[in-house]
């Protein structure tokens, strides 16, 4: 009988395995047994809070944790929709997240009810240890079980924000039969086992995590959830993956990064580490040569995929090493996802075509159903494929920039939006960056367009000269693409997620302050 819903991966790892050990967290492990009873008993309270209501959004105000993780099934035992947020969000951007759910549902614990009340939230919240306390007697089994028999797998299981071009963030809205596609699909691209580890870097408010979260359920395996303090420290980083017999990573490649720029893996080299997966960005090929070097045998895999296509779309497996000037693929699609490269006249690029430029369009059962409350938005990327009469077949346009290999792999290009126009020529800021990525000694970059002036500015890390950056890639790209300023620095501004913050880079280049 098919999945229908994520629950049914925790119900039958935790009949299979009860006491196995689910999470871990800095100072503190919990079982899948632990995980089921305590989503069941925040199922039940929220089953009678909204007096049997089901597909209402729920926002979890808490930090990434065993309780978020709790929550987030509990939230579904009820026959809700969770939303997982940045604590750190501030007030305005709060409310206008709860504007577009048009709900005041916000689930928190005790120490982050204190920073909802820093920021000047006065609306009421339900505290998690409340919940416990009270409805740990309380649990309804029989109303739980019939929720799941009345949800279809086209309802939502999830709805994560993200930014906003016109600064209204946007809640991407994920189903049920959406994210089991991804897992099953992810689970036969790779292969997470029972004894795994999991290392989880980002935070449960954005995608990538659904990667530690829910193949970790699927599989029985644990998942480790690293304070993000330690991405601030390498060597308590590396500890702690030692510490707790960490043995795979989905992380993006700024993260990778941290290690490698303070060598951190010639000091401590975790010995159970033996899968690498990146995504996110494009990983720069000397943080892939510096961890080969130390894990000669690590499987390695690139993937891609925006929120819109619930966690990832593409896999590659990477076999072989590379050179400075190449990039790794994103690889073919996963099963049951399709994908084209389409020109600016909506045209297709097909897979043997090398060398030209496209933008990934994506269909599916992978899609999300649209921005929630976001009828217009939906609609400019969510739109009919041109390349389909007669009936609706929709497509996501990413925006992002691809061309396909001679062996039918997708390689990413860039944003749409990192394409400018400079000296009245079209430019990739993503092909700048990579030609810098090729340069020895440089340890990460971003390139940025000041449009006032006109000039390519870079910034970077690395111990080397603007003068020699400067003439190493005149041997690399045409003389119009490269950078007219140069900005060294110790650290580049990255996102909670983990990526490159190029909005503020852009808005120092701007002198937005």
């Amino acid at each position: 009988m098919r999945t229908k819903s994520a629950l049914e991966y925790l119900e039958n790892t935790v009949s299979k395995n009860p006491y196995k050990v689910a999470v871990i967290e800095e100072n503190a492990s919990y079982t899948y047994k632990k995980l089921q009873d305590e989503a069941k008993i925040i199922g039940s309270a929220f089953h009678d809070i909204l007096n049997g209501k089901i597909q209402q959004p729920i926002m979890l105000f808490m930090e990434k944790s065993f309780r978020c993780m709790a929550a987030m099934f509990g939230t579904m035992y009820s026959g809700n929709i969770y939303v997982p947020m940045d604590i750190k969000t501030p007030i305005d951007r709060l409310n206008s997240i709860l504007s577009t759910l048009e709900s005041d549902i916000i689930l928190t614990t005790r120490d982050e009810k204190n920073i909802l009340e820093k920021i000047g939230y006065e609306g009421s919240v339900y505290i998690y240890e409340e919940i416990i306390e009270e409805y740990q007697t309380k649990v309804q089994d029989k109303k739980l079980e019939d929720i799941q028999n009345r949800l279809v797998d086209a309802d939502l299981m999830y709805i994560l924000f993200t930014s906003g071009s016109t600064g209204v963030p946007k809640g991407v809205a994920v189903a049920y039969r959406s994210i089991v596609d991804y897992i099953e699909a992810f689970m036969e691209e790779v292969s997470i086992m029972e004894d795994d580890v999991l290392g989880n870097q980002t935070p449960f408010y954005a995608d990538m995590s659904l990667k530690d979260i829910y193949m970790s359920v699927y599989a029985g395996a644990t998942i480790c959830i690293i304070p993000q303090k330690y991405f601030m420290s390498p060597k308590k980083l590396l500890q702690f993956l030692s510490e707790n017999g960490v043995t795979s990573l989905a992380w993006v490649p700024t993260a990778y990064r941290i290690i490698a720029q303070f060598d951190g893996l010639s000091k401590i080299r975790p010995s159970m580490l033996k899968r690498f997966l990146f995504s996110g960005e494009a990983m720069p090929i000397a943080i892939f040569k510096y961890w080969k070097q130390f894990y000669s045998d690590g499987i390695y895999i690139q993937q891609y995929g925006p929120t819109e296509i619930t966690g990832a779309c593409t896999s590659f497996l990477v076999e072989r090493d590379y050179t400075d000037d190449e990039t790794i693929p994103i690889g073919k699609p996963f099963r049951n996802t399709g994908i084209m490269l389409l020109d600016e006249n909506d045209n297709e690029i097909k897979s043997n075509v090398q060398d030209t430029v496209g933008e990934i369009c994506v269909f599916g059962t992978c899609l999300a159903a649209g921005y929630y409350n976001n009828p217009q938005k939906t609609q400019e990327v969510f739109v009919q494929n041109p390349l389909v009469k007669g009936y609706e077949s929709k497509i996501y346009r990413t925006g992002d920039l691809a061309k396909w290999d001679e062996e039918g792999n997708l390689v990413f290009i860039s944003r749409k939006d990192y394409q400018i126009k400079h000296g009245g020529k079209r430019i990739e800021l993503g092909e700048i960056e990579a030609a810098v990525q090729a340069i020895e000694n440089i340890k990460a970059c971003c390139c940025v367009h000041n449009r006032e002036k006109d000039a390519l500015v870079l910034y970077y890390i690395g111990d080397i000269s603007s003068k020699e950056i400067l003439q190493q890639l005149q041997e690399k790209i045409p003389k119009y693409m490269i950078p007219t300023v140069y900005h060294a620095r110790n650290e580049l501004p990255i996102l909670p997620n983990g990526k490159l913050n190029r909005k503020l880079m852009d808005e120092w280049a701007n002198d937005k302050k």
